[in-house]
């Protein structure tokens, strides 16, 4: 039985080529996890999937995408419910001001084409995500891990002795149903902080790192998150329920969903985790590759 499917999601053309071979992220912690007793599989999805048949990029979905990215900002905002009314006074005051710098931008010539490109770009890592979510589900893998091409964990080892930790943990008292294992952000710029604590769950990597519980899901970056098979499978069926036209990017479409299924109690305190500082840093919003 495979215990942990792990996919990358990446494209032809990447600047993280290392990650598609086995010398890459995934292969490497597939061979470390491995030794450690877990059975695992391994899929890269380097597949372009859009096609007009998909959705047809108009103009007028070029133009309402970027809309709808700044407007979902300002639902994930409230739904994370930091600060008080001066917070939202200027968080109000930010989101119109962007939305009005974005509706000069779409004026420009250049801007339904350069949006498109974008748009389809979006569309493409979408559909890459949910190509390897289904077919980690179709594995019967008690967990599907997702890694994106640009990440990158400095210590094989560390990492692999400390997911080996949560995958055997996480059937007890803090059974969790998925794992922020990286970091586009720290959670000071993301306003989450308040939403963590601590758990006494250890890091059973040699690095020392701390496991903290969220109060209600959220994310960091999509850039590795662990998924329960149980918990999977529910977000692939909402994503079938959300629309494809607006484009967003697939860290707010996959929040949407998120909020969703906390709505229905499908996700409550405690079941998603966070490990600090993340053993996984994503590649290109730090200045490498």
């Amino acid at each position: 039985m495979t215990e942990l499917f792990i996919g990358v999601v990446s494209h032809e053309g990447t600047r993280f080529p290392v990650n598609q071979g086995l010398e890459g992220l995934a292969a490497s912690l597939s061979r470390a996890l491995d030794k450690r007793g877990f059975t695992c599989q391994m899929k890269v999805n380097t597949k372009d999937a859009w096609t007009p048949a998909v959705l047809d990029i108009t103009p007028q979905v070029a133009k309402r995408s970027p809309r709808a990215s700044l407007q979902f900002e300002q639902v994930w905002k409230d739904y994370l419910g930091q600060g008080g009314w001066l917070t939202r006074a200027r968080d109000s005051f930010t989101f119109l001001a962007r939305h009005f710098k974005l509706t000069m931008q779409s004026l420009r010539p250049s801007f339904t084409a350069t949006s498109k490109a974008a748009v389809r770009r979006l569309v493409n890592i979408e559909l890459s995500h949910l190509q390897l979510w289904q077919q980690g589900l179709a594995s019967g893998a008690s967990w599907v891990l997702v890694i994106e091409d640009d990440g990158s964990a400095a210590d094989i080892e560390d990492l692999a002795d400390g997911l080996a930790g949560l995958l055997d943990s996480s059937h007890g008292v803090h059974g969790s149903k998925y794992v922020n294992l990286s970091a586009s952000f720290q959670t000071a710029e993301l306003g989450t902080g308040h939403l963590l604590s601590a758990t006494d769950l250890p890091w059973r990597g040699h690095i020392s790192r701390q496991i903290q519980q969220a109060e209600r899901p959220i994310t960091n970056t999509v850039c590795a998150i662990a998924y329960r098979a149980e918990l999977l499978s529910a977000i692939v069926d909402e994503f079938a329920q959300l629309p494809m036209d607006p484009v967003i990017p697939i860290d707010f479409k996959l929040n949407a969903a998120l909020i969703a299924l906390r709505q229905r109690a499908v996700l409550t305190a405690g079941d998603c985790l966070q490990v600090e500082p993340p053993p996984i840093i994503q590649m290109s919003m730090h200045g490498m590759g």
